[in-house]
């Protein structure tokens, strides 16, 4: 008996449709996150300002880690698939 598989736009093959849909949204923000538009990017997926700078350069120190604790619990909630709102198309201004 065959098994079915998902594939994902990057290649990746998964067991379930969630799983493959949870890692395109974990691409896509790293996409984003990776983008020269970061004040756009951040406004779309709801982080704090240059947290992708951060996200990309490392963390310079644990206070760091504090000050972007919301970001953190954010892109944690987006990786789980508990933010389906997210991005947004429009971020606000």
């Amino acid at each position: 008996m065959s098994k079915q598989v998902w594939q994902a736009k990057d290649g990746e093959l998964f067991n379930s449709e969630e799983e493959c849909l949870l890692h395109e949204r974990a691409c896509l923000f790293l996409n984003d996150m990776n983008h020269s538009e970061y004040v756009r990017n951040e406004k779309r997926w709801g982080m704090q300002k240059d947290f992708s700078r951060r996200f990309l350069e490392g963390f310079q120190s644990k206070s760091d880690f504090w000050k972007y604790s919301d970001s953190f619990r954010t892109l944690a909630d987006i990786l789980d698939g508990k933010r389906l709102d997210l991005p947004r198309n429009n971020p606000p201004s």
